[in-house]
């Protein structure tokens, strides 16, 4: 850890991009690590890039922190968007206002410079720790469903939604889900009537390994504090985490993948 000296004091809110991470040699020797460790990794990384790439002295008066990774950063070239698929996962890390999702689409169509994507799939967090309920989700799918109507999105999907929730989401939604990603570590085999009734919609059912939490809000602060000091550290709240895959079509080969994140920082949490 460095010095406990502040290196961006005033800084209250927090936009990452990690880059193209299929290039960073560290993580493609690392294929088992958890999405956790990965994307901790990353905003490590990138952190102390852009930190290591900025005058010191105008650290002390920013903000707002705008990091990325500018060694790794790619968009996805013009001429060649027919040939690549642009996969999109949303980690909502509580349940913010529903315009979270504009901001973290428009972000990443930003950075990739790409005008749609193909598949935004959302992962909704525990709600102290009650089950997920239609009402809590409808605001969210019509912030989704917008996305759709303006032709930035193609396709939504869910993450971990059972055949009951699905499926009342499924009778009630307009434009309707066509992915559950299923965690098979929660459980083991997929359930029967969840694969019957995503067979019936045409849903395709897709496994995954992320953490309902995916980065806790101590994991952030620990490692901005590797990056920076302790009193950088402080205080710091992931709002989202956004996973991007560009995959090549028809091939099923990974051409680029990349987080971004979005945190900001109440100075009432600082010690």
């Amino acid at each position: 850890m460095a010095e406990d000296i502040p290196v961006v004091p005033k800084a209250g809110s927090l936009l990452l991009n990690s880059g193209n991470i299929v290039n960073w040699n560290r993580l493609k020797r690392k294929p088992s690590q958890s999405p956790t460790v990965e994307i901790s990794e990353c905003i490590g990384t990138t952190f102390q890039a852009f930190i290591n790439g900025s005058d010191k002295n105008e650290l002390q008066y920013l903000t707002d922190l705008n990091c990325v990774h500018q060694k790794y950063k790619e968009t996805v070239p013009k001429a060649d968007r027919g040939d690549f698929k642009l996969t999109v996962k949303i980690f909502l890390c509580s349940l913010l206002p529903t315009d979270v999702l504009q901001e973290a689409v428009d972000k990443v169509l930003s950075e990739l410079d790409v005008s749609f994507i193909e598949t935004v799939i959302v992962a909704f967090p525990e709600v102290d720790n009650e089950e997920l309920t239609l009402e809590v989700v409808q605001p969210y799918w019509k912030a989704l469903e917008t996305l759709v109507y303006r032709e930035t999105v193609i396709s939504l999907g869910l993450a971990d939604f059972d055949k009951k929730l699905l499926e009342q989401l499924y009778e009630w939604a307009e434009v309707k889900p066509m992915v559950n990603q299923v965690n098979l570590e929660s459980c083991c085999v997929m359930p029967k009537e969840l694969v019957e009734f995503a067979k019936e919609k045409d849903i395709q059912l897709l496994t995954h390994n992320d953490p309902r939490d995916i980065l806790p809000a101590e994991t952030l602060q620990s490692v901005i504090q590797d990056a920076s000091s302790e009193k950088d550290g402080e205080g710091w709240d992931p709002l989202w985490v956004l996973r991007y895959s560009v995959l090549v079509k028809c091939r099923g080969i990974v051409k680029s993948k990349g987080y971004l994140l979005k945190a900001e920082r109440d100075v009432r949490k600082r010690k």
